[in-house]
């Protein structure tokens, strides 16, 4: 077998060990807010800042990474994100002031909006028939950093000690991402034809995962929200929280070999389906908690399963998949400020009914999608 039918053991484990680590911090944010207000003497709706500081990094990242394709060797530019992702920790666990701290967010959003697009593209095109399972879990090691990363902050008392930790670990990584990857790539095929129908395809795959955002984003933003005003404490729904984020990532292993085997359509009908049901059933005062949980279940596959399905479809589009996952990065930031937009207008109650609009709309653009690659 040849390096691109069989990509490197180094690789693999090196990007399943970064985003892992990519989990850490990008969930790490949250509970490290109450120790940026003490340390820098800022209010909460500042601290919030560093967030956005790192969505706009990450939009930069991705953009300047993941389209430079034609100049940039894809071992290149993982070395570039790694160490602007990994220098970015270090400064920002050592940032004395404020504005340093959110510079250094920012410095390393735009390593990390790299690597959440090149590692993608890689597990998604590098591993044939498998490359739909392999894209699953990588995305599950994102998922076990996410549940790790609060958990550390916890135990060390704020995000300096977890940061510095995780730079050093990202920049071990970055040698022998560059060296394997170098090794594994493939020799440059023509970008496909730009005409209607691709373009049309591309517009509706990030819209979907655009969209999509309202299930993994809207709900792991608002759900303690909408338990506390259905009458539980802050930390019960806080745990439930923790629950949905666990039963997201048992989801991502249990389908990622049904990918493999099942066409992309039998697995996103149904998981937009049932997890309609389900958010109508919260509405209808079902069991909130549970009901949350088995909707991150049923949406655990929807991310891989769509970008291989892009990947599939339109061959070699490594500039167009990277739009696509522009549209979940937006999607991420987006909507669920809308969601919170309709809890503020409707109360939190509305919340299963915004979300189940996503995913109805996610599943209408699969419909559309099918219709197109049939004609």
């Amino acid at each position: 077998m040849t390096e691109h039918d069989a990509p490197a053991r180094a690789v693999t484990a090196a990007g399943f060990a970064v985003f892992l680590l990519l989990g850490v911090v990008i969930a790490s944010y949250g509970p490290s807010i109450p120790h940026i207000t003490g340390r820098f003497t800022v209010t909460s709706a500042v601290a919030g800042l560093v967030v956005s500081a790192n969505f706009l990094g990450e939009v930069i990242g991705l953009m300047a990474l993941g389209l430079t394709h034609a100049r940039w060797r894809l071992g290149d530019r993982l070395a570039v994100a790694c160490a602007l992702f990994g220098g970015g920790l270090l400064a920002a666990a050592a940032a004395p002031t404020w504005p340093l701290l959110l510079l250094a967010v920012f410095v390393l959003g735009i390593g990390a909006g790299g690597l959440v697009v090149l590692i993608n593209l890689y597990f998604a095109t590098r591993f044939g028939r498998r490359s739909p399972a392999m894209l699953g879990l990588v995305n599950t090691a994102y998922g076990v950093g996410t549940f790790i990363g609060p958990a550390l902050v916890a135990l060390t008392r704020g995000y300096s000690i977890v940061f510095g930790v995780v730079g050093v670990g990202v920049l071990l990584s970055l040698a022998f991402l560059r060296r394997a990857v170098d090794a594994a790539t493939a020799p440059e095929l023509g970008p496909p034809p730009l005409n209607a129908r691709t373009l049309g395809l591309v517009i509706t795959f990030a819209l979907m995962l655009l969209v999509y955002e309202g299930l993994e984003a809207g709900i792991g933003t608002w759900e303690a929200t909408d338990l506390v005003s259905l009458g539980a404490s802050a930390q019960f729904a806080a745990g439930a929280t923790s629950v949905y984020w666990g039963a997201f990532t048992l989801g991502r292993v249990i389908t990622a070999p049904l990918a493999v085997r099942w066409a992309p359509q039998r697995i996103l009908v149904p998981s937009f389906i049932v997890s309609t049901v389900l958010l109508i059933g919260i509405r209808a005062h079902l069991y909130a908690p549970l009901m949350f949980a088995l909707v991150g279940l049923c949406a655990a596959p929807i991310f891989p399963v769509v970008v291989s399905w892009m990947t599939r479809v339109i061959p070699n589009a490594t500039t167009l998949v990277t739009y696509a996952i522009l549209g979940a990065v937006i999607g991420s930031a987006l909507v669920p400020a809308a969601l919170g937009g309709l809890i503020g207008i409707a109360g939190a109650e509305q919340l299963p009914l915004g979300v189940a609009v996503c995913a109805l709309a996610s599943l209408g653009m699969v419909g559309v999608i099918s219709i197109r690659l049939r004609r």
